[in-house]
């Protein structure tokens, strides 16, 4: 089983982020999307990183092709949220409760996704600067 990691948009405030990557979360159910493609390897956890720090992962349920049934996304207020998962895209939904990271491990933003290993990752020199 594998690991993915994602950037976190920079643009959210440290207040929202630390809501919602809070231990015991603040929605019922996490949909973060992967894009178009099916990952090719089964995935377990899925970690973020946020203006150049590891913050921590969510454990992945399930992943599945959103059919047009998944739920509409909602904002931590409430109200209908901005972003909504588009039709044939692959979603990783997740309980809540971010497994935070106690360590400060630093990785560059990028886009979109890719496989990864935190033990591996920590031997890399990158891991120890932030960019």
């Amino acid at each position: 089983m594998a690991d993915i990691i994602k950037t976190w948009p920079a643009f959210m405030d440290a207040k929202k982020v630390a809501q919602i990557f809070a231990p015991k979360g603040c929605f019922a159910r996490y949909y973060f999307t992967l894009g178009r493609g099916k990952p090719k390897q089964p995935i377990t956890r899925i970690w973020f990183t946020w203006r150049g720090r590891i913050l921590g992962s969510f454990a992945i349920d399930v992943v599945v092709c959103n059919d047009g049934s998944l739920p509409r996304l909602s904002r931590i207020d409430g109200e209908p949220s901005e972003w909504q998962i588009r039709k044939d895209a692959w979603v990783a939904v997740c309980a809540p409760g971010c497994e935070r990271l106690k360590e400060r491990v630093f990785m560059s933003g990028f886009r979109g996704w890719h496989y990864f290993d935190l033990e591996t990752y920590r031997s890399n020199p990158e891991s120890r600067i932030r960019v």
